[in-house]
């Protein structure tokens, strides 16, 4: 079902549907129109070569050329005739000696009467031929490697985009693939890859600012309240752990309040304002409010935040974010420009390596980097801001289906820019090998999927939920797609199509291969010296 959809070369040498002349071969003509879908009825004679099958195209000629795709055939054997159920996708303007254009939608439908044919092998270059406006190559059509494959990049990215495909599929490397395109053809992109088991951290190469908890500084004032309760406050009944928050609300912004500057001290500096602050300050605050306290037992609350907060600020791992080095200084300015690549200098993309920071607060981690883009992009002028895309790999972690006050921030953060964030030139990628995991209102905010393949029931029936009519044949094929090919469907392209994405020189491969045990278990070649110095990082958490 799947490859009748794209043109592939028969025993002929020809494209699939072609004829050996310049004219498509009859299949009937148009007996019902209902909106975007037709009946076409024809008799089958002895004589007829017409020859199609489901999902392949058709062509209704008239004023102009419309291009459906046939969803259902069914024969009458008593009567000879052929009823084919077809959805329109496009038309096709101009003349092949002046210029044909294939383009999406349809200006005037074909009338009850039109003739109906098979697509020639002239109508299926003009159908999948680059388009007009600006679009990158991924690879080819699933079935014909010598047509190239295209998507518009401004459709892609204005409309945000899903990739989705089980592990081992070439997920990672087709995420590598699109992104290194479209940064081929805009150097002065802006581009945010959160990356939680450091796999694009070479891919990209010059290209790159990779940011990870060695090079990298989140301090604590830039968390807002929900951030920072979703660190700090841990453990005991939902009453206490509201006192906790009550009590942390005050701290911060007594906090942000006293170190603001002259000119930010008026009142409207609250708890969430981004205004700098050192750890030993917000201690500071917790100890004089408890000694406000009359009754031992009413202290308790404040014991356990402050202890919370001692813990984090003496344990290395949480250094890129409690340590007292960061606090006074107002790198807000500096912090910004790094992470959204502003000025560019060279490197359109930034690399989150995410695979160092504690579980415990990966979440909050992406909630901030995902709030600040936002927040930044919102209060910044709208004839001057560049675009920016947020690629988020396994997405579902930080937007699932289910929720639950544990990702509560991050979802919120991320939901918002799935909602709102076209509105302001921000843009979203989804990636995730577990999309009925992943949250079904973000996803469906994507005007793009790439579907690699997919074996899981559940995953299937959640991406066919995406898919347009015109390409539900296409869903069969999932499950047995091979490695390095998807089907696509959405604003980015012609028309639903099977492709397979080009292939990435080693050097640019993002580091997520599987192992290969037959040959690394030919050789002893990890030694002493190995086991010592993992031991030593491990320690360190240093490289």
């Amino acid at each position: 079902m799947l490859t009748s959809l794209t043109p592939h070369l028969n025993g002929e040498g020809q494209l699939n549907g072609s004829p050996t002349g310049d004219s498509g071969q009859s299949l009937g003509q148009v007996t019902k129109i209902t909106g975007s879908q037709i009946i076409v009825t024809g008799q089958i004679d002895e004589s007829s070569k017409a020859a199609i099958g489901a999902g392949a195209l058709v062509k209704i000629c008239g004023y102009r050329d419309v291009i459906g795709i046939a969803n259902s055939i069914e024969l009458d054997s008593a009567t000879r005739t052929r009823v084919i159920s077809v959805g329109l996708v496009g038309e096709i303007t101009g003349s092949a000696e002046h210029g044909a254009l294939f383009q999406r939608g349809v200006s005037r439908y074909p009338p009850l009467g039109a003739p109906v044919t098979t697509v020639t092998s002239t109508d299926l270059l003009t159908v999948y031929a680059r388009p007009s406006v600006p679009s990158v190559r991924v690879g080819t059509l699933g079935n014909n490697e010598l047509q190239s494959a295209f998507v518009m990049v401004d459709e892609l990215l204005a409309k945000h985009f899903a990739i989705v495909g089980s592990t081992g599929c070439g997920k990672s490397c087709s995420v590598t693939l699109i992104l290194s395109e479209i940064l081929a053809n805009q150097p002065n992109a802006h581009v945010v890859l959160l990356d939680p088991h450091n796999e694009y951290s070479t891919a990209f190469g010059d290209l790159a600012e990779v940011l990870n908890v060695q090079n990298a500084r989140l301090p604590f004032w830039l968390l807002n309240l929900e951030e920072a309760v979703r660190i700090l406050v841990r453990g005991g009944t939902q009453q206490e752990q509201e006192v906790q928050e009550i009590i942390l609300k005050d701290a911060m912004r007594q906090s942000r309040q006293r170190y603001a500057s002259s000119a930010e001290a008026g009142s409207w500096i609250t708890v969430d304002t981004p205004v700098p602050f050192p750890i030993h300050e917000l201690r500071r605050n917790l100890r004089e409010m408890m000694g406000q306290v009359n009754k031992t037992d009413t202290a308790g609350p404040y014991r356990r935040l402050e202890a919370q907060l001692a813990s984090l600020s003496e344990d290395r791992r949480y250094s890129f974010m409690f340590g007292e080095e960061l606090a006074a200084e107002d790198s807000l300015s500096e912090l910004v420009g790094r992470l959204l690549r502003i000025p560019v200098n060279g490197k359109p993309i930034t690399i989150m390596d995410l695979s160092g920071v504690p579980s415990e607060i990966a979440d909050v981690v992406v909630s901030v980097t995902s709030r600040v883009l936002f927040d930044f992009t919102l209060w910044s002028d709208p004839a001057r801001r560049p675009p920016i895309l947020l690629a988020c790999e396994e997405a579902h972690r930080y937007l699932p289906a289910a929720g639950g006050s544990a990702f509560a921030a991050c979802t919120r953060a991320i939901s918002r820019i799935a909602r709102e964030g076209r509105k302001y030139g921000i843009s979203l990628a989804l990636i995730s090998q577990r999309p009925s995991e992943l949250s079904p209102q973000a996803l469906s905010q994507c005007g793009t999927v790439f579907a690699l393949r997919l074996g899981n029931d559940l995953d299937q029936r959640f991406v066919e939920g995406a898919l347009p009519d015109t390409g539900q044949m296409m869903m069969g094929a999932l499950s047995s797609l091979p490695a390095q090919q998807a089907v696509v469907f959405g604003e980015a392209v012609s028309l639903p199509m099977h492709i397979r994405f080009d292939n990435l020189p080693p050097e640019k491969r993002p580091r997520s291969q599987s192992a290969r045990f037959s040959e690394a278990w030919q050789v002893d070649s990890a030694g002493v010296e190995f086991r010592d110095e993992a031991i030593r990082r491990w320690r360190t958490r240093t490289d």
